[in-house]
């Protein structure tokens, strides 16, 4: 029956296929992150906190960068062509997701947040607005950095151009996750790994296959991955009017 499915998808024009594929993964992955986060507790839970990272200043700024984990996970959607890379790329994200949950469950850790009990700008509202959401469990290893990492690398070797900008998106969400106090270094590095493994489980065996291959058979237009852009830029303004007209009943 799944073969049938994949089967039925391959048919399908590729943004609406990989629509379809990343919204399923996104609709697994978001709910469970949430659920985990919310009720789950231990008394005792780890404290992964280095003395380097009592040197990282925090950054409200940088949760406008910390968010667009949001919009770099559907980079690919835009980009890739091919379907079984699409589909390698999809069970990597799927193996990043699986262990990161089944991790948080066995290996909790919590981390202390800056004391946020009011706001003095846009960015200060939408840390707070995050705290809010987002208890300071479910740490270990960094979700954010995993699928920073899987999102970016995967048109690399294509598109250096694209894979270069989107691996700079990448960084900078890397770093965002310790500026915002979401995250401990060893939460970045067990996140980093994650991704790579899953990369080399998964996604490298089918890039190294279809490599050869000209662009245009494995990617899409570079153009489309505009869409990336002007999607976060819009998401980051419509929160920016909540936050001027409503924010105050919000928070």
């Amino acid at each position: 029956m799944l073969s049938n499915v994949v089967l039925k998808l391959k048919e399908k024009p590729p943004i609406l296929r990989n629509t379809i594929m990343a919204l399923v993964l996104f609709l697994i992955a978001l709910p469970g992150y949430l659920l985990i986060n919310a009720f789950y507790s231990v008394e005792s839970p780890a404290n992964l906190k280095l003395s380097i990272d009592d040197q990282i200043p925090f950054l409200p700024w940088t949760i406008s960068i910390y968010y667009w984990i949001y919009i770099l996970i559907f980079f690919p959607i835009f980009m890739i062509r091919d379907f079984e890379l699409f589909l390698a790329g999809s069970k990597a994200y799927g193996f990043g997701i699986a262990i990161s949950f089944f991790t948080f469950l066995i290996y909790p850790v919590v981390i202390e947040r800056p004391v946020l009990t009011d706001y003095k700008n846009f960015f200060e509202w939408w840390v707070l607005l995050n705290y809010t959401i987002d208890k300071p469990t479910a740490l270990f290893p960094s979700m954010h950095v995993s699928n920073a990492f899987l999102s970016s690398i995967v048109v690399l070797p294509w598109s250096k151009r694209i894979g270069f900008i989107a691996n700079l998106f990448s960084f900078c969400i890397c770093l965002s996750t310790l500026t915002v106090k979401q995250h401990f270094v060893l939460d970045v590095v067990a996140g980093f790994l994650l991704g790579g493994i899953s990369y080399l489980i998964f996604v490298f065996p089918v890039v190294r296959k279809k490599l050869s291959l000209p662009k245009e058979k494995i990617l899409m237009p570079e153009r489309l991955s505009i869409y990336v852009l002007l999607i976060g830029l819009s998401l980051t303004f419509s929160l920016f009017i909540v936050y001027i007209f409503w924010g105050k009943y919000i928070l």
